[in-house]
């Protein structure tokens, strides 16, 4: 059974069947009417855009995510999958590569399919890009803070305070020469630790030098060549702060070829990756809640979908990123793990 079939029994064209099914908005009620009574009797099952037309929800939401492999962004996924499968969705997983266009077209794609909701992690759109997609009334929110969603419904973590607390602890242990290895996406998180950086330096009084500050790919051996770079230089660190716990695993497999130690090079990496309990020197970083912040997002999707006036009504939720301090910064006695 196909739509061919339907549009035979139905006496209407391909097109119009084809049009009740994506564009339901385009078909007259009884024309839509008739069509789905004819799928009906044939037992046609379509597509969940057909399946919409009679409940006026699809039971569907869509994630558009910048890397679906990255550990952090499948905490995420696995929170919004919790509250979802509670209210009987499914979800569509989009993987956007932190590129615009990707975003844009799959935009176009998921409104056109009646999605009931649809949440957007570390987005690229702009202010011109949010303001179209408020036309089409499809409830959404963000999962991170960028310069364009200050204005919107955001779940959000503090990455400028938690680097600043990291930045403290390693002034704390007497470090003057602080490095920040910083990976190339997401630039707006990039922007939100570098602030943190930058107070703590500024309040402790220790040198900020532009040179200090690197960027790498977020990959182990991104942190190894950002790592070697450094050590090259005359005026060596005497501690590095890597934006991601990846390229921190880099940081300490080049200092595994000097036999440098954390008293040599102290190690804070961000994200608490599981590898990190297990590696040695145990990494210090900081612990982002993904898991939380997925499951706060879904609960507050659900309340738009519920009430579209919340569109109208932003909200911004912080859930707190925290330090924890294992063996890579050198100073066992200050050990401690924050949950």
């Amino acid at each position: 059974m196909n739509i061919k079939d339907v549009a035979e029994k139905s006496g209407f064209s391909i097109t119009t069947v084809s049009r009740v099914l994506n564009n339901p908005e385009a078909v007259s009620k009884k024309t839509r009417e008739k069509i789905l009574k004819v799928m009906e009797e044939l037992n046609y099952t379509p597509n969940w855009f057909a399946r919409n037309l009679q409940t006026s929800k699809a039971n569907v939401i869509a994630m558009m995510i910048p890397d679906t492999l990255e550990q952090s962004n499948m905490e995420i996924t696995q929170g919004v999958e919790n509250i979802a499968r509670q209210n009987k969705y499914s979800i569509i997983l989009c993987n956007t590569e932190y590129d615009r266009n990707i975003e844009l077209e799959y935009i176009d794609t998921l409104v056109q399919r009646k999605i009931d909701g649809l949440i957007l992690v570390s987005s690229t759109l702009n202010s011109d890009d949010i303001s179209k997609l408020k036309l089409h009334k499809t409830p959404f929110l963000f999962i991170g803070k960028t310069d364009h969603n200050e204005n919107e419904t955001i779940v959000y973590t503090n990455y400028d305070t938690a680097t600043e607390e990291a930045i403290d602890h390693l002034a704390d242990l007497g470090r003057k020469k602080i490095a920040v290895i910083l990976s190339e996406h997401p630039e707006s998180i990039n922007a939100e630790k570098l602030k943190g950086y930058k107070t703590s330096i500024e309040k402790r009084g220790l040198k900020y030098d532009p040179s200090y500050i690197i960027k790498s790919k977020n990959t182990i051996e991104g942190g190894y060549v950002s790592t070697s770079k450094l050590l090259a230089k005359e005026d060596r660190h005497d501690a590095i702060f890597a934006s991601t716990d990846t390229i921190a695993f880099g940081v300490i497999e080049r200092m595994k070829q000097d036999d440098l130690t954390p008293k040599d090079l102290a190690v804070i990496g961000y994200d608490d990756l599981d590898v990190g309990t297990v590696i040695e020197p145990k990494l210090t970083t900081i612990t982002k809640p993904s898991y939380r912040m997925g499951l706060t997002a879904a609960r507050l999707l659900f309340d738009i979908i519920e009430d579209k006036s919340l569109l109208d009504s932003p909200q911004a939720i912080m859930i707190k990123s925290r330090l924890k301090i294992r063996k890579s910064c050198g100073n066992e006695k200050r050990l401690k793990e924050i949950w």
